[in-house]
């Protein structure tokens, strides 16, 4: 296979996952608005009470198997052991299916009990008890579909696994809002309503599963049709396992890099803000606004680095496995590239925007200084999380662990110390200094691994550069809107920051795209693989 053809299938499969979440997180958050006003705060609080209980039992079952799984398939597919690949899947996938079987039992038979733990009186834990099992049959597939992607991210069909998401979250929107309105038409009180909001998860699950369903059944028929003069495969179910759980858990370890910052945060924010002469109310008033807004908003751009990062763990693992160095510098620039490119734009949105998004989206400015204050651990959060699925790539799997551990220890000192002289933004300075503690270990010990000189300057300065002039027309949108705003004392107005908010993205766009090829920071053909604008670019420029 030719290098040109290569770094085209990663860029496309980075591309088409960063698309799919971007349109399953926005139709999942588009959910909650028309779910919100149909059910109630009551109902639409028993589901947020489940579904944190879903996620942990979610992280139990799959872990770290569906990335562990693309690298070891991906290895094997470098090597051409095709029967090997094909075995493994095979293996994981009726373990991973088996383990759907005791995620399901817990979830419908001690469910009811492990949110009970959460919440006063047995009230609330039997209202929420339809939520619960309505929710508990999607652990039955959930786990088999994450070995499912796992297979055809190995093999670089990373488009069916992004398509998945994208119709799980459409089939789950249409089930809940349809259902939802015949059952409120029918009088359905608020434990049935939310029963009907978590279901979503399982309609989705089973949409989903019947796509990749359907694409590996295609991919392991081709896989077939080459496997006749291949060798039989020695894989062993007991070893194969073992060495996945071993991968898995520095993989888990990983993702799990900003949960366990906010974990820090909502052990000491409030504690030293009250320790600081905070009330107890105000000191909680803050901390709410700092992880319900501002840490909220980073979750979006974070998720663009995340499938960034698994598209490049197989892809240099692959490269590796073929000792092919020029391959594996030109996916491991592509990778960092494609971070810093949607990364620095959305780190400006957030810091010239913070005001329109705050009163368009949470209607108060409690948290613009604070929304700003976060913007730059866009940049820094992307970075780590992207050299982490790259160093692991390399089968380096617990030093970024190691570099997650010391730059959350660091945050833990820097709240104690920065909280008390800068109050809540201080805790926005810890996570900055936490991110650019590990992503920075990150970086050299790739240089160190790699012996490969990463250009800084490439990466960083000229894609910064340009989304300097996107930012500063970002800042003559804000500034001029509420200029007209105030002389019509329209300041508040939700209208108002939403038309803000859209002039100055959908202008801005443009205006930084053209600004990356001036700069040279980024070339058309790059452009056209970038997700979601690349086929608008492809077509209009007929590249």
């Amino acid at each position: 296979m030719r290098p040109d053809s290569d770094e085209t299938k990663f860029r496309r499969g980075a591309s088409s996952m960063v698309s799919a979440v971007f349109i399953s997180r926005m139709l999942g958050i588009a959910l909650i608005v028309p779910m919100q006003n149909l059910i109630g705060n009551y109902a639409l609080g028993l589901y947020q009470l489940v579904y944190p209980l879903y996620t942990v039992m979610i992280t139990l079952s799959t872990a770290g198997f569906p990335l562990a799984l693309s690298k070891s398939i991906s290895d094997f597919v470098a090597q051409g052991k095709l029967r090997e690949a094909s075995h493994m899947f095979s293996i994981v996938g009726r373990f991973l299916m088996l383990l759907g079987i005791p995620a399901f039992l817990i979830m419908w038979f001690a469910g009811p009990y492990l949110v009970g733990l959460s919440v006063p009186g047995d009230a609330m834990r039997i209202a929420a008890i339809p939520a619960i099992r309505a929710l508990a049959p999607a652990l039955l597939l959930l786990p088999l579909m994450s070995a499912q992607r796992g297979y055809l991210q190995g093999n670089f069909r990373l488009k069916p696994s992004g398509a998945s998401q994208v119709v799980e979250q459409i089939t789950r929107v249409i089930v809940v809002l349809v259902a939802l309105i015949i059952a409120v038409k029918m009088g359905a009180g608020p434990s049935a309503t939310a029963a009907i909001a978590t279901f979503g998860a399982t309609a989705g699950a089973i949409a989903g599963f019947m796509l990749l369903l359907q694409s590996v059944k295609k991919m392991r028929r081709e896989t077939l049709r080459r496997l006749p003069h291949l060798k039989k495969s020695t894989l062993r179910a007991r070893s194969v396992l073992r060495d996945l759980f071993a991968m898995s858990l520095p993989i888990t370890l990983g993702t799990l890099v900003l949960p366990i910052s906010q974990s820090i945060d909502g052990w000491t924010v409030p504690r030293v803000l009250v320790a600081s002469g905070a009330t107890l109310v105000n000191a909680f008033s803050q901390y709410g606004v700092y992880s319900g807004e501002a840490l909220r908003l980073i979750q979006l751009p974070l998720s663009f680095a995340t499938a960034i990062g698994t598209s490049a763990l197989p892809a240099i693992s692959e490269s590796v496995t073929l000792r092919n160095p020029a391959l594996t510098r030109t996916r491991l620039h592509q990778a960092l590239h494609m971070t810093t490119l949607i990364a620095l734009p959305a780190c400006a949105v957030l810091f010239m925007m913070a005001r329109p998004i705050d009163i368009a989206l949470f209607r108060g400015t409690d948290g613009v200084t604070l929304i700003k204050a976060t913007s730059i651990i866009v940049v820094l959060s992307g970075l780590e999380l992207v050299t982490t699925y790259i160093l692991q790539g390399y089968n380096a799997f617990y030093r970024p662990v190691v570099h997650m551990a010391a730059g959350a220890i660091l945050k833990l000192g820097l709240n104690l110390t920065l909280i008390p002289l800068y109050g809540i933004v201080g805790a926005a300075y810890a996570s900055i200094a936490e991110y650019a503690l590990s992503s920075w270990l990150n970086m050299a010990l790739i240089r160190r691994i790699s012996l490969q000189r990463i250009s800084y300057v490439k990466l960083s300065v000229r894609p910064f550069l340009a989304t300097l002039v996107f930012g500063v027309w970002l800042y003559g949108v804000e500034r001029v809107g509420y200029m007209v705003a105030h002389a019509l004392t329209l300041d508040h107005s939700r209208l108002l920051a939403l038309t803000i908010l859209l002039v100055g993205l959908a202008l801005g766009a443009p205006i930084y795209l053209l600004a990356t090829i001036f700069l040279k920071a980024s070339t058309l053909d790059e452009l056209v693989h970038l997700p979601l604008i690349g086929r608008l670019m492809n077509r209009f420029l007929r590249v």
